[in-house]
């Protein structure tokens, strides 16, 4: 079965997959249905559909709605297919999907919501920074500001739960309706996302030796390790920090929260050298006299090539803060 033939066997099986899901528990549980269960049941629609993501990257979800329900998590259908071409069975496939769907909607408690009221929403809204040229055609459809080479996006936060942050773009639909600026709007998503998501800086070193951390311990005696977390940039040789949130979701925004740069870059005493690892964090890098921009920016095309993903790429240029200037700017190379 390829992936095509995959999708259209969800489509047609996965509500009867989902019903008899719930029968069972229904009768494990009650040794009987619920009344009307099983007739509500015959009425729940499956939708696939594609799902735009960051940077234009279309993915097939799968959507479950039971009778009156207007709203539904998307469950992304690559992986699974995957874990069957591994060679799981297809039924076991199709119970996986169900059973992540259920817990989903169980953690994001999915209502209807109305985004044309900006008094009842306006305190969840959150801003996100995207590459500009990569999502020209869903920028056309939303409120945002060019920003260097980005774009400002604005997004409503449903919920917050242990598998993320649940939320929808604001459109020009809904934007239109609330008659405010898009400078209104952008000063409001940026309050909520200082608030909400504050910034966190660590140096890398000190989150390599965290991602390592059993195996250095069990491998190098107490004292060496004891060293090695004292100095943060000892054994890197390089004096460069993650900047991100502290969700970890999109931090890449944080360079534009009020002083964070300019603060940095005081205390380092000196001009900042951002490189946008991708829409999750920035790095930053002191300026010195060593440094070459051009090793920089060729360091930032080789990790979004090898490591960073499509849907996560941020900017194939790096950024300079000067201090005197108290301006970020894109890096002539």
């Amino acid at each position: 079965m390829n992936y095509e033939e995959f999708i259209e066997y969800v489509k047609e099986n996965l509500a009867a997959c989902y019903k008899d899901i719930i029968l069972t528990e229904e009768i494990d549980n009650n040794g009987l249905h619920k009344e009307g269960q099983q007739k509500e049941l015959d009425k729940c629609e499956v939708v696939v559909q594609k799902v735009v993501k960051n940077n234009g990257i279309q993915l097939d979800a799968v959507s479950i709605y039971e009778e009156g329900e207007r709203v539904s998590p998307n469950i992304y259908l690559k992986p699974f297919y995957d874990s069957y071409m591994m060679g799981k069975p297809l039924d076991f496939v199709m119970t996986e999907i169900v059973f992540r769907y259920r817990n989903e909607k169980a953690e994001t408690d999915f209502d209807y919501i109305d985004l044309n009221e900006y008094d009842e929403i306006k305190n969840d809204i959150v801003l996100r920074l995207i590459n500009y040229e990569r999502n020209k055609d869903m920028l056309e459809g939303c409120p945002y500001i060019k920003y260097l080479d980005l774009a400002i996006s604005f997004r409503y936060v449903i919920k917050e739960s242990a598998l993320g942050l649940a939320s929808i773009l604001i459109t020009n639909r809904e934007f239109e309706r609330w008659k405010i600026s898009v400078d209104e709007l952008y000063r409001k998503a940026l309050s909520n996302s200082m608030q909400k998501y504050p910034w966190c800086m660590e140096p890398l070193s000190k989150l390599v030796l965290e991602c390592f951390d059993d195996r250095i311990k069990n491998e190098l005696n107490q004292e060496i390790v004891d060293v090695l977390q004292s100095n943060d940039n000892l054994d890197l040789g390089v004096n460069l920090y993650v900047m991100t949130n502290r969700t970890k979701a999109f931090g890449a925004g944080c360079i534009l929260y009020d002083d964070v740069i300019s603060n940095f870059a005081r205390v380092q005493e000196a001009n900042v050298f951002i490189l946008p690892s991708s829409v999750h964090e920035v790095m930053l890098l002191p300026e010195e006299d060593d440094i070459s921009a051009q090793f920089l920016l060729e360091l930032l095309t080789e990790a979004n090539r090898s490591s960073v993903g499509l849907i996560d790429l941020l900017s194939d240029n790096i950024y300079y803060y000067d201090r005197n200037a108290d301006e970020i700017t894109i890096c002539n190379v």
